[in-house]
């Protein structure tokens, strides 16, 4: 998203039901990191097959949140939530544990996209 020269990431995505005249609708919603203007970012499929997206500012993003309150089948917000464990793509992260400049245990995690986060092994160095 983009407001006061800046592009930002959304903070929460909604994914809303498919209507007979558009598909693949989604709200992204978001607060400007500079004037933190809330934000919303409607967009959409419509029957030809062409992207739609409208802007909304302040007043008009609390409206068409409301408005749209009801379509919501799932959140992005709900899905980082939902999921404790690592879930979906997964990668590994390895991290040194020093103690006076010297490794003294190497901690092994299985980590995904979305933040979560669990120990999988410990190796102690001895």
């Amino acid at each position: 998203m983009r407001h006061c020269n800046s592009v930002f990431s959304a903070s929460d995505i909604w994914f809303l039901l498919d209507r007979d005249d558009c598909t693949k609708r989604k709200l992204y919603i978001a607060n400007c990191p500079i004037c933190n203007k809330e934000m919303a970012l409607y967009s959409c499929v419509d029957a030809n097959g062409e992207y739609f997206e409208k802007y909304y500012y302040s007043f008009g993003a609390k409206k068409v949140k409301e408005r749209l309150k009801k379509d919501v089948t799932s959140t992005m917000l709900g899905f980082k939530t939902k999921y404790k464990m690592p879930s979906g793509f997964k990668y590994g992260e390895n991290k040194e544990i020093k103690k006076n400049g010297k490794i003294i245990a190497i901690e092994q995690y299985s980590c995904d996209f979305w933040g979560n986060k669990i120990l999988v092994k410990k190796i102690e160095n001895g």
